[in-house]
């Protein structure tokens, strides 16, 4: 071997060197970066994972704070008629709320309500159709111009546990709700 070709022979070797240094650097750079967003993506997903679920909550809290009012409402509705249900002085006619009709309140219930408020709002339910059927086809009183239940009812009586049970287990249960 020459001097000449030993001289030619450095450039070329030393090119060589450079590119494969430099595809090295870029593999090495584009694992490093990709590594780098893998673990980003992990995190994102992560947060994007929590944020739903608390949105999910949130949703699920308005939902039930929803169907606890309107239980509050039917319920408080239900009491007032009974009270005029059972004044033989009363001159408020009895009639049926244009509210939610029951069947939709308790399928909300079933939907989003604790165990102790679906029990209370199934007890209430047959507490009110008992004391209806009593108002239409039971021992009712009557006057000149209206018609009563005695307070001592065993309906009435029921209906007005029922109730008193039904604003204490929602009372509780918008304590407790998370």
């Amino acid at each position: 071997m020459t001097a000449t070709d030993v001289s030619l022979w450095v450039p070329l070797a030393s090119g060589a060197l450079g590119i494969v240094g430099a595809l090295a650097g870029t593999g090495i750079t584009q694992r490093a970066t990709r590594k780098r967003e893998d673990r980003r993506w992990v995190r994102e997903r992560e947060l994007d994972r929590i944020r739903h679920e608390q949105d999910r909550l949130v949703r699920q809290r308005e939902r039930r704070a929803a169907l606890y009012v309107d239980l509050a409402e039917y319920t408080r509705n239900e009491q007032s008629m009974l009270a005029s249900a059972t004044d033989e002085y009363s001159s408020r006619r009895v009639e049926v709320p244009d509210l939610q009709h029951p069947d939709r309140l308790t399928a909300r219930v079933m939907l989003y309500a604790s165990s102790e408020v679906g029990g209370s709002w199934a007890a209430l339910v047959r507490a009110i159709d008992q004391a209806r059927w009593e108002w239409t086809e039971g021992d009712v009183n009557h006057n000149g111009h209206q018609q009563w239940l005695d307070s001592d009812n065993p309906a009435v009586v029921e209906l007005d546990k029922a109730i008193n049970e039904m604003q204490s287990v929602l009372r509780a249960a918008v304590d407790e709700d998370p």
